[in-house]
């Protein structure tokens, strides 16, 4: 029985929307961690009698005692290694993730052998999350998919998290590999331009970027090509970026002062964006018969992705209060369906 939740990243933006929802939505002890006790402190003054502060590094093993505390981990930040999941493990205590680093999500299912009594999910969010939820749903309605496409689209006017910016950032100068015409091939980000309709907004030019669904969706459909791309609502950026890459100049990201001032420069521009706070996930499924394109496609539009997130890692919270999951290392489209979170 889950009777208390650690959020740790739990006064960051994500972080922070799961704290509040959890408290309002269910009667468990909300435990608000990081490394910086006094942020804490202040946001549980902020959000309610329910939320308890708790001080914890996860580059610092001796600090993990406190994990003790819950009986369900929610990781809002990005790690480097394992560590923390093991010690979960290793304590029968619940986990979930929100990451989309595909590289950090396949070494925490190598840990399935140390899964004894912890549910473990991962791909729990917007993208991937909800992105997984809704190719899932439309493969239904095509019985053989030969392409999938996994649009995301970001509003430059949402003020993002500072987690969300790093992650962005320094993805952008990586490459990473994806099944073309059959075969593996290694691609950069932000390359691969792609035209997306979306029929609030319109046309709009949209990149190969490495979200952890592709991945592992892919799996799950052999035989098919999916791809995940990045676009964002103001489409000069987009346009942009893409110049950017061309000249090569984003290979500047690889020092870390022009990382860290490009993210600065991320943060101030938000407050000036003229962009909005939309989001929207758009998925197209392909197949070719008797030399016609057949395409079924379904998109899904909110405000302010951060919330999104937050809405479906609350409402999977909500679910494991009423049911046990499996005990394993599991993605959050191999135990629900859209239905199941999202009536």
């Amino acid at each position: 029985m889950i009777k208390s939740v650690m959020i740790i990243g739990g006064y960051g933006k994500v972080g922070g929307n799961i704290a509040r929802q959890l408290i309002q939505s269910t009667d468990l002890q909300t435990l608000i961690a990081g490394r910086h006790l006094a942020k804490a402190q202040m946001f549980c003054q902020q959000i309610g009698a329910n939320a308890f502060p708790v001080k914890i590094d996860v580059e610092n093993q001796k600090s993990y005692e406190t994990l003790l505390q819950a009986d369900l981990v929610i990781m809002c930040i990005d790690q480097k290694h394992t560590n923390l999941v093991q010690y979960c493990l290793k304590h029968d205590i619940h986990y979930m993730d929100i990451t989309a680093d595909f590289v950090f999500l396949k070494q925490v299912e190598q840990l399935k052998p140390m899964a004894r009594q912890s549910s473990v999910v991962l791909s729990v969010g917007f993208a991937p999350g909800l992105s997984n939820l809704l190719a899932k749903q439309l493969k239904k309605s095509m019985k053989i998919v030969e392409e999938l496409h996994i649009t995301i689209l970001l509003g430059l006017g949402e003020l993002h998290g500072v987690g969300a910016i790093q992650w962005l950032v320094d993805q952008m100068n990586q490459s990473y590999s994806i099944k073309k015409n059959g075969i593996t091939q290694t691609v950069k980000n932000f390359t691969g331009k792609k035209t997306t309709y979306f029929n609030r907004l319109g046309k709009r030019s949209s990149y190969l970027f490495n979200f952890s669904d592709q991945h592992t969706l892919q799996r799950k459909m052999p035989n098919s090509k999916v791809h995940t791309y990045l676009t964002f609502d103001v489409e000069w950026v987009n346009r942009m970026l893409a110049v950017l890459h061309r000249l090569n100049i984003t290979s500047l990201l690889q020092y870390k002062w022009v990382k860290h001032g490009l993210i600065k420069v991320v943060q101030g521009w938000q407050n000036f964006s003229s962009g909005s706070d939309i989001c929207a996930i758009k998925v197209e499924a392909l197949n070719k018969d008797n030399n016609q394109v057949n395409e079924v496609n379904q998109v899904w539009y909110a405000n302010n992705e951060a919330m999104i997130t937050a809405s479906v890692t609350s409402l999977v919270v909500q679910k494991m209060i009423q049911s046990p999951l499996p005990v394993g290392i599991h993605h959050l489209d191999e135990l629900f369906c859209l239905d199941d979170l999202f009536q």
